[in-house]
């Protein structure tokens, strides 16, 4: 049996955040301002064409309510990422680390995209083969978890 989603993936996001922000610096490096813009811009605008997509799909953005998706979406921008939304808090949190310029901070991004993974998404995946088999099994051979 499935174990259940303990913490929505916004509230780990923000503890990552939080962590992050506290966490002492170990290593210092400098502010790279075009580079924290760009993933700040990126990850917008891949949350935005990702919840465009689930909308026009008709299917919940939930994941606390995973047996209610209706649709798999298997276009747009996913046919670059499976986890297009969870990318997105990735990539804002690798520009909050870059803002404060702390490679403490960055280790908070490999946890959010390891927690993310072990108990967010492996749980996504089997719901997903439950309810659409061989489709979604043949869309995990095409596409990448992440990138």
């Amino acid at each position: 049996m499935m174990n259940k989603v303990k913490l929505p993936p916004p509230v780990v996001f923000i503890c990552c955040a939080i962590a992050m922000a506290y966490i002492p610096a170990l290593i210092s490096f400098p502010q790279w301002l075009w580079l924290i813009v760009s993933l700040v811009l990126v990850s917008m605008l891949i949350a935005g064409m990702s919840l465009w997509q689930f909308l026009q799909a008709r299917t919940t953005v939930s994941p606390l309510a995973l047996e209610q998706t209706s649709t798999l979406v298997v276009t747009g921008i996913y046919q670059i990422s499976r986890n297009p939304m969870y990318l997105s808090l990735a990539l804002l949190l690798l520009a909050w680390a870059l803002w404060l310029g702390s490679l403490s901070a960055v280790i908070f991004f490999i946890i959010f995209v390891a927690v993310m993974t072990k108990w967010q998404i492996k749980q996504e995946e089997q719901v997903l083969e439950r309810l659409f088999g061989q489709t979604y099994l043949d869309y995990k051979q095409k596409v990448r978890r992440w990138l």
